[in-house]
């Protein structure tokens, strides 16, 4: 909860409203035009809607009077007022529209980029959860800022025009207006702030629901095959015990603000038209001056409710511009920088000089030596645990190395510009990513020439298969291509991949999640690939060891031998080891 500023509500509506504000701006992405036209028109209408009432009290004047020029003056100048009121209103709406569109699409934008960018640690400071809804809910309510800052400002100046008005006819009257709003004000803020303390605490069990559930999702299989429900649900109950004990102190507390202060408007109103009357009654006050006051105090109890409903949304929107800032300032551990060469003719040799790995004061890689020719296939075979992932997070720059250097083509790999590395380098993971959208559009977004497409998914031995289907190419994958099996969707993963022409291709265990079958086909289709791209592959399996031109033996983080399958089997044990294994359970850091 944040602390309340000294001072009471002057302080809270101009100290701590003007800091969410100037806050807003850094953060918000908007075009200044439109925001001075929805600035200007605000002005406008909400001007318009305070000089109708004194028109209106000036025709009654006229009418009283007999006055019929007058009388027709004024009309004329309502209805021109009234016209003035409802043009500028139509922009304000307007101008409004374009720029939450306009905000909404930039923050997106520079979200996305911002995710492209981060490093592995990312999710532990953001979970998915409250990463969803910051992109679904709250950078929409950042967009939707602009007209609360603009109605802040515009309710403000009118208010405070009343008050001028009605204290130059009556200045007991202003006074009884201004308590009255004053009274109203301060009620609904102080329940403003509960309401949006307890909001915020609810909103974090929201987070922590999506978070949860998408967890469960996730492991729908294991949840179901080892009976998690039960201590599932128990974590459930806590989480909605806690969002709901949240929630009934948010329900309360915007009662007392959006009902009980009503009463505060009924007691004052009466008052006021009993003061009136009574000054009606000694000959001090003229009817048309009575009902311009009483349509004035209205009139300003609804502006106030404008006002402090401004100022818990910007308050509220506060929360949500501090989620989005955690993710545009999120800072990663360490900042890999690209550099600016285009060399985009490569050969594939990768080489590794004494380079080692630590992270969080733990030494992962020590001292690795090794030299990978062009069009070679590479296996990288260790124990779980051994550092065979961290080498591929190396070579796919995901981490840079703390010692030694890795060079592409002789040139260090720090050299090349970030198009050029990664359109050069390319990987088709163990747990493949699949968008849900077709087929095609999952290869579009690697390159949209169908020829190459389907070129692709030859080479990779699943054109027939997807040939089979009733859309074909078009066929719609579901969320984790659900609708195929897991080895469909990583040969389509590995298309995906081939169609990148990188020179360098890592494949991280894709066998994992084929049908023997399909494994079998994984030998022939790296036969073809090394023919023009160098292979490098994290493996497990006996037959690919054997297939490699050559195996780099890891060992907790050092390079135990590197040599081919006949030579190894001679002199490492620890190869040999790995060869007896015909399978190996799927977990851990491979």
């Amino acid at each position: 909860m944040e602390r309340r500023p000294q001072g009471g509500i002057i302080k809270l509506m101009f100290k701590e409203l003007h800091g969410y504000i100037k806050r807003y701006f850094k953060i918000a992405e908007l075009s200044p035009f439109l925001f001075a036209i929805n600035l200007i028109t605000a002005i406008l209408y909400k001007g318009t809607m305070v000089a109708r009432k004194f028109i209106a009290a000036l025709i009654i004047k006229a009418l009283t009077e007999q006055n019929q020029d007058e009388t027709y003056f004024y009309i004329s100048l309502y209805i021109i007022i009234y016209v003035v009121h409802k043009v500028s209103l139509f922009f304000n709406y307007r101008a409004y529209s374009w720029n939450v569109s306009f905000s909404y699409r930039t923050l997106q934008t520079k979200v996305f980029k911002k995710l492209l960018s981060v490093d592995n640690d990312f999710t532990r400071t953001i979970d998915k959860g409250r990463l969803m809804n910051t992109i679904n809910n709250d950078i929409l309510e950042i967009g939707e800022m602009n007209d609360e800052i603009s109605e802040y400002i515009t309710t403000f100046f009118q208010i405070a025009a009343i008050y001028i008005i009605v204290a130059i006819y009556n200045f007991p009257a202003a006074i009884i207006l201004f308590v009255s709003s004053a009274c109203y004000s301060v009620i609904r803020t102080k329940n403003d702030r509960k309401f949006n303390y307890y909001w915020w605490r609810s909103q974090t069990q929201n987070d922590q629901y999506s978070n949860f559930l998408g967890q469960v999702v996730s492991g729908l299989q294991e949840v179901k095959t080892f009976n998690m429900l039960p201590s599932l649900r128990k974590r459930l109950d806590k989480i909605q015990a806690k969002y709901d004990k949240n929630y009934f102190a948010q329900r309360h507390h915007l009662t007392i603000r959006d009902n009980d202060v009503k009463v505060i408007y009924y007691l004052f109103h009466a008052s006021l038209f009993a003061f009136l009357i009574f000054l009606m009654i000694i000959g001090k006050m003229e009817i048309d001056i009575l009902v311009l006051i009483i349509s004035y105090h209205e009139a300003i109890i609804g502006y106030t409710k404008d006002l402090t409903d401004a100022t818990v949304e910007i308050r509220l929107t506060n929360a949500a511009m501090r989620r989005v800032s955690a993710i545009l300032n999120y800072r990663a551990g360490e900042k890999l920088e690209f550099g600016k060469l285009e060399l985009d003719h490569l050969e594939g040799s990768l080489t590794f000089k004494n380079v080692s790995l630590s992270l969080n004061h733990h030494q992962i890689l020590k001292n690795l030596n090794f030299k990978i020719k062009p069009h070679e296939f590479v296996a990288i075979v260790g124990h779980p645990g051994s550092g065979k992932t961290k080498l591929f997070d190396l070579i796919l720059r995901l981490n840079k190395p703390t010692k030694g250097k890795i060079l592409l083509d002789n040139v260090n790999v720090d050299e090349f510009s970030r198009e050029i590395y990664t359109s050069n380098v390319a990987v088709a993971n163990q747990v493949p990513f699949i968008f849900n959208t077709s087929i095609r559009r999952n290869l579009n977004f690697v390159d949209t020439d169908i020829h190459h497409q389907i070129e692709a998914c030859k080479t990779a031995g699943i054109h027939d298969f997807i040939e089979t289907l009733p859309q074909g190419y078009n066929t719609i994958l579901r969320e984790n291509a659900t609708n195929i099996s897991g080895g469909q969707r990583q040969m389509i993963s590995i298309a995906r991949t081939i169609l990148t022409d990188a020179e360098v291709l890592l494949l991280d265990d894709v066998t994992t999640a084929l049908d023997p079958d399909t494994a079998k086909l994984v030998p022939r289709l790296i036969k073809r690939l090394k023919d023009n791209r160098t292979i490098i592959m994290i493996t497990k399996k006996p037959d690919l060891m054997k297939a490699a031109d050559r195996i780099i033996v890891l060992d907790r983080g050092r390079i135990s031998n590197i040599g081919t399958h006949e030579k190894l089997l001679e002199r490492s044990q620890l190869y040999r080891s790995l060869q007896a294994l015909k399978s190996e359970p799927v977990g851990g850091e491979a």
